[in-house]
């Protein structure tokens, strides 16, 4: 597991991290099918970070402490394509929810994402509508399309349904349906995130396919 923390939007990335030569940039481009970069986007206190961190196998079970992000967050971590047994290395980007004071990062948070995971707790009455919003300015803004987008509801309560609806704007956009992750079982979303991968690796592939086929069209 590899950790970037903190990457401030009005100062200059790590050495490395987002300059085209980087390793990072390198490795996407010379094989962009076997290393993807997901978003994980939402509203303040949704538990993204926490989701992030059992995504990537750095944790299990959620903070006590609260800690708002600042700015994003990148961990690194390697899953297996079970459909083709391939190795994939996944840059998970925990993107902060304080939209007011990051939003001028975001065109290079964006760049080379393959997927967007939405965040969000519908247990907190503005949150369904805050995830429209941060659906509208992400997969949405970068014209995704549904099976790009994983939503997780955060459930933080036990007397509340194992899952909610999806709010209407996703649901009419034919994102699927949500995958509720409880406090008490917070692993339960790493089978979700493979699944997903699974989608974004054939998206990612086929958008290949399709430009190198413009390419000859074009030649």
């Amino acid at each position: 597991l590899k950790l970037w923390e903190h990457l401030h939007c009005g100062a200059s990335p790590p050495p490395g991290l987002l300059s085209s030569g980087s390793p990072l940039g390198a490795m996407r481009a010379a094989d962009a099918s076997g290393r993807q970069k997901v978003l994980i986007v939402g509203p303040c206190e949704a538990g993204k970070s926490t989701i992030a961190n059992v995504l990537a196998e750095a944790a299990e079970t959620a903070s006590e402490a609260y800690r708002p992000t600042v700015g994003v967050r990148i961990l690194e971590c390697e899953t297996e394509i079970r459909s083709s047994s391939q190795r994939v290395t996944v840059e998970l980007w925990d993107v902060s929810g304080d939209y007011q004071k990051f939003q001028k990062c975001w065109p290079a948070i964006k760049k080379d994402a393959a997927g967007v995971i939405l965040v969000y707790n519908p247990e907190k009455e503005k949150h369904e509508q805050e995830i429209e919003n941060w659906f509208q300015w992400f997969p949405r803004a970068m014209n995704m399309s549904p099976n790009q987008v994983l939503v997780f509801q955060s459930l933080r309560r036990s007397d509340v349904p194992r899952r909610m609806p999806l709010p209407a704007k996703l649901a009419t956009a034919g994102v699927g349906q949500p995958a509720a992750v409880p406090a008490d079982d917070l692993v339960s979303a790493r089978k979700h995130f493979s699944a997903f991968l699974e989608v974004v690796r054939q998206s990612v592939l086929d958008k290949q396919r399709q430009e190198e086929e413009d390419v000859m069209k074009g030649g």
